[in-house]
């Protein structure tokens, strides 16, 4: 069995815990929660999405940290490896491993898409043009359209440097994580002093039983912990095998959510009474972040220096997000096809370069949605089903016991067997069949 010892580890606990809460921390939290808040119904969405943090969400992501450390490698290695240790061949293993990373590609695709015009638009907010045209709308359209292949290509080439090495991206998580809270506290701060901002408020925290009752609600609230934490049963796994045998699991999953949730309230916090105050429309979807919050940054003094603090804290978190999905695939790269680290980020690069051309801006939304309630609910699913059914409990408890002073007990084990899988499976027929 190999382990996260033979390998080329995180320096620290706090290098997993800030890789993987860059990971986590990104468009999902920015722009998805926020629209999921206002869509539906307020706090009507913060129940169901907190508690599916606390009883699913955490449990979730000690399994896959878990499974990672114990394999010493991705999801492909570590499924097989799961099987093998049952006395089982490990192929269909491999293969539910390689739905995983595929789905990981597929949305490194897709975000890679968003992060583009986050570029964009971070760079014309700090020369001027986002900030200064008259039709915000016009601006967008024009914006994500011209000249976009060249943004991608710039979103690409930075994501892959960061990718170089894995200290390099432990550094940049380091420095960037901090950074986001801090940015949008600034904003916060200022938004609150907003004329009517108090009614965004009462609509954040205010419950419409209506909507707390649809199972729609309880899918998409699972389905925003699952892709806000990225839990695809492929780049926790990843973390974790790059993780040492000292770092107390349970202790890093409950801080890479506390970071996680924390960027998401903070996030909805700005957005929504910024939105109230204003007059704009929170169901705006994508426009939400590139057309809604420009129009509002351009009525208040300083403005141009709020909007590129805003889009630098996007910018941060999305391009965290970006690194995570695109260490999955050179994981593999690396481990199955013995490729060389530089060469596997370059192939990993263009690959997504050349996929980006599938993809308009009519079909982000959909594409999200097929994502959060169908594509990763279903690899977070696999990944539990494998660490806490197929691997052997004690191997799973003494590998979470590894780092941790405190006796782990087999409750975890039963949160995740008949808690966490089942609730997954229940909500997803649910949803399915409404």
């Amino acid at each position: 069995m190999s382990s996260s010892s033979n390998k080329d580890s995180f320096s620290s606990k706090w290098g997993l815990i800030f890789a993987a809460a860059g990971s986590a921390i990104g468009l999902g939290n920015i722009w998805l929660f926020p629209y999921r808040v206002g869509e539906l119904g307020g706090a009507a969405f913060l129940i169901p999405y907190i508690t599916c943090v606390i009883v699913l969400g955490i449990t979730a992501l000690i399994g896959e940290i878990t499974i990672g450390r114990l394999t010493g490698t991705g999801p492909i290695g570590a499924f097989k490896k799961a099987l093998e240790m049952r006395g089982k061949k490990g192929k269909l293993g491999e293969t539910i491993g390689w739905i995983c990373v595929l789905v990981a590609l597929v949305q490194a695709i897709g975000y890679t898409l968003i992060v583009a015009w986050v570029v964009r638009f971070l760079a014309d907010s700090i020369i001027g043009p986002a900030f200064t045209t008259s039709d915000s709308t016009r601006y967008y359209n024009m914006a994500i359209n011209d000249k976009i292949i060249l943004w991608i290509t710039v979103t690409v080439i930075l994501s892959g440097s960061i990718n170089s090495k894995k200290k390099v991206i432990e550094k940049c998580c380091k420095l960037m994580i901090p950074a986001i809270i801090v940015l949008f506290f600034v904003l916060i701060i200022r938004v609150a002093f907003l004329p009517h901002a108090s009614e965004g408020y009462k609509y954040l925290f205010t419950p419409r039983w209506e909507c707390l009752i649809n199972p729609t609600t309880w899918m998409l609230a699972l389905g925003q912990v699952f892709y806000s934490l990225s839990l695809r049963g492929s780049t926790m796994i990843v973390y974790g095998s790059y993780s040492k045998k000292s770092d107390d699991i349970v202790s890093s999953a409950k801080n890479i959510v506390f970071l996680d949730t924390l960027a998401s309230i903070m996030a909805a916090m700005l957005i929504i009474p910024a939105v109230f105050a204003f007059g704009k429309d929170i169901n705006s979807g994508p426009p939400l972040m590139f057309i809604t919050m420009p129009e509002i940054f351009k009525c208040l003094a300083l403005g141009q220096i709020l909007m590129v603090i805003f889009f630098i804290a996007v910018f941060f978190a999305a391009l965290t997000s970006l690194i995570g999905m695109i260490e999955t695939i050179v994981e593999l790269l690396q481990n199955k096809f013995k490729i060389p680290r530089t060469w596997a980020i370059v192939s990993v690069c263009t690959t997504i370069i050349l996929m980006c051309n599938i993809f308009i801006v009519g079909q982000i939304r959909g594409f999200i949605n097929i994502l959060e309630m169908h594509l990763i609910p279903i690899c977070t699913l696999f990944s539990a089903i494998f660490l806490f059914w197929v691997v052997p409990s004690s191997n799973v408890i003494g590998e979470i016991q590894s780092g941790r002073s405190k006796p782990v007990g087999k409750w975890i084990i039963y949160a995740g067997r008949y808690v966490l899988c089942s609730i997954i499976i229940i909500i997803y027929i649910l949803n399915v069949t409404k």
